[in-house]
């Protein structure tokens, strides 16, 4: 290899790198905050889990403690608790539960899949166009506060991307069993940590297929063998063990509200998420980038658009109400920007150095911009005394009692902070509003507050906007139930004992 080209290699590595650090370093911003930046309900639920690992792990745990553990976890799970479990073992091996770890270990992973980015990318365009897209995939805002949450989606994006660099590895020489075997690892890793990463890899593997020759594909046993080890994991867990519980979720969060993709305005709110997201720009971008794709990377780019699509029209609800939904979207963007930016970078290397230099000064400020708004989003928002008024909240419930309660995250604040578990959650005016959308309208409000508080013993309120949102809750328990505890921002109501004039 000659001198130059290893000086060239030397800074595109440097280079590389420097973001590396930067997207990184910005994410252990406000690493001490209680997670309650982004979709708290989902972060806290996966908290609970990594507590109660943490205490069978640890021998000299109170074992009362270890009990409530264990018991606060006994969770609804739709995927198997990897993360959380491993998040649990790093607690034992720092000797104390340490939240911030979560966001450390999904900010290495999504470091990790920016590694595979890279590769998926090289030999496809040049540096500076890979570069461009890894700095977005790094510096968007939007990618930097979801991907240090602590949830599985930061890390599925992660094996999605690397089973794509497998795939695209096999591609070139499928008759290799070695990259066979491998992307099929690294797929059916993907499906096992959640199996909607399988609405991008199978349009994926299938573009492959079709671009590689369909008849001459399925003729190979590596394509068989590729299969087998992608869906044994899914096939297994979520069939063989977990089939019910799959099918309930996809019965009401897909059969149900399948009529919004029916709607205009779902299209509408669609464009609205990802405009708030990525900013709308990049999109048509992205997808102009496809276009341009080589032959062997189109394949790939198509199949990720198109289970990106499928995605959303599957789950139409959460694609424009969950943010973190569209987390895979990132990733896309940044394989398909560089072949957007390629032409123009090969444009710039015929420019003086001096408007190269400008070119790069534009893009550095960009990303720093990007940079700046990641960090003033995640500072401006503090929660230091969150722990401390749900731990004085659980501390007011009865243990072992049954309460129903109006409150925020469906009660998994005070499952975490405060020790306690909720028997009910009444709805909110959220949850009204999707009763409405699956075909279930809101009941007499005294038969649903019947139903619900049957043999429970005290009513939790949390939220009092939603409380005022709903008079006749309010008035049923203001004229009909004494108030058991109260403190700074709750009431506990006492169902046990009602009002003489209401008995």
């Amino acid at each position: 290899m000659s001198l130059s080209r290893l000086w060239a290699r030397g800074w595109q590595t440097v280079l590389v790198v420097l973001v590396c650090l930067a997207g990184f370093g910005v994410r252990l911003v406000d690493l001490y905050d209680p997670p309650l930046d982004f979709h708290p309900t989902r972060q806290l639920r996966s908290a609970i889990l990594a507590r109660s690992v943490y205490y069978q792990l640890s021998p000299d745990a109170d074992p009362q403690q270890r009990e409530a553990a264990q018991a606060l976890a006994q969770l609804e799970t739709y995927e198997p608790p990897i993360l959380e479990t491993l998040v649990g073992g790093v607690y034992a091996l720092l000797g104390k539960e340490a939240l911030w770890a979560a966001r450390v270990m999904n900010a290495l992973f999504w470091l990790i899949g920016g590694a595979a980015l890279l590769q998926i990318l090289r030999g496809a365009v040049p540096f500076w166009a890979s570069w461009l897209g890894l700095l977005f995939y790094l510096c968007l805002p939007f990618g930097v506060i979801a991907s240090r949450s602590f949830q599985p989606e930061p890390w599925m994006v992660m094996w999605m991307l690397l089973a794509t660099w497998g795939l695209r590895r096999w591609q070139a020489a499928p008759d290799q069993w070695r990259w066979a075997l491998i992307t099929g690892g690294l797929t059916g890793m993907a499906l096992l940590v959640k199996v909607v990463a399988g609405f991008f890899l199978l349009p994926v593997l299938a573009a492959v297929m079709l671009a590689g020759g369909l008849g001459k594909m399925l003729k190979r046993p590596q394509t068989w063998a590729l299969a087998a080890l992608s869906a044994a994991p899914v096939l297994i867990l979520y069939l063989g063990f977990n089939a019910q519980r799959s099918g309930d979720f996809l019965s009401f969060w897909t059969v149900a509200l399948s009529g919004l993709v029916l709607t205009t305005n779902f299209y509408a709110d669609w464009l609205a998420m990802v405009k708030g997201l990525t900013g709308l720009a990049y999109l048509p971008a992205a997808l102009l980038g496809t276009l341009l794709a080589g032959r062997e990377h189109k394949p790939l780019l198509i199949g990720w658009w198109a289970g990106y699509a499928l995605y959303g029209l599957l789950f139409p609800y959460q694609y424009t109400t969950h943010e973190y939904y569209h987390l895979p979207l990132v990733a896309l963007i940044g394989l398909s920007l560089p072949f957007l930016a390629a032409p123009v970078v090969e444009r710039l290397k015929q420019e003086a150095w001096v408007w190269r230099l400008a070119a790069l000064g534009v893009v550095l400020a960009a990303a720093g911009y990007a940079l700046f708004v990641a960090r003033s989003t995640l500072v401006a928002k503090n929660y230091p005394y969150e722990p401390e008024s749900w731990r004085r909240v659980g501390e007011a419930i009865p243990a072992g009692s049954s309460v129903v309660a109006l409150t925020a995250d469906y009660g998994m604040r005070l499952r975490y902070y405060g020790w306690r578990s909720i028997a009910a959650s009444w709805p909110a005016g959220a949850d009204l509003k999707l009763f409405s959308m699956a075909g279930s309208e809101a009941g007499d409000p005294l038969e649903a507050f019947a139903s619900l508080t049957e043999g429970r013993q005290y009513f939790l309120v949390t939220a009092f906007s939603e409380l005022d949102a709903q008079p006749e809750l309010k008035q049923i328990l203001t004229e009909h139930y004494p108030i058991f505890a109260e403190g700074n921002g709750f009431v506990l109501y006492d169902l046990q004992n009602p009002l003489p004039e209401a008995k």
